[in-house]
């Protein structure tokens, strides 16, 4: 009884092994650094600093894309820069798409950092967390987005 408890538990690690390794994503935007950001101002990744962010699937099988803004934590953080105060100073132009095999797509991310004098000259940093969303076994991806805002 127990060696057939052992194969079956055998075969299952293994298969979720093989699945896991079957899933991909990559993207260029691992870290990117804006500087020099206004407050008041909208700044779109794509059309003021010509740094899409793309996302390919590298697997062979269609995924669930989610893409979520995060407040890093404390021991996450940069030298010299701080969590963004409000996630909501980062908008997606769209944030889930299904994305067949070998396929990449893009959206575009919006900073508007609040008119007020106390963030000038500070340093945020931020997460855009690209990760599926269906399936058993979930793949995700952390990029980090480093903000100085001008004085």
């Amino acid at each position: 009884m127990n060696r057939k408890v052992l194969f079956i538990l055998f075969c299952i690690l293994f298969l979720s092994g093989q699945i896991a390794y079957a899933m991909g994503l990559s993207t260029t935007f691992g870290q990117v650094r804006v500087d020099n950001v206004k407050i008041g101002q909208t700044y779109s990744m794509t059309k003021d600093v010509d740094t899409p962010f793309v996302i390919k699937n590298t697997s062979d099988i269609e995924l669930a894309l989610k893409i979520d803004v995060l407040v890093p934590k404390e021991n996450e953080l940069i030298e010299g820069y701080e969590a963004i105060p409000d996630a909501n100073w980062i908008k997606l132009e769209k944030d889930y798409f299904p994305l067949p095999p070998q396929s990449e797509v893009s959206t575009d991310i919006l900073i508007n950092i609040p008119d007020k004098e106390r963030y000038k000259g500070k340093k945020y940093q931020v997460y855009i967390w690209s990760h599926t969303i269906e399936g058993t076994i979930g793949i995700g991806l952390r990029s980090k987005l480093l903000i100085t805002i001008g004085e």
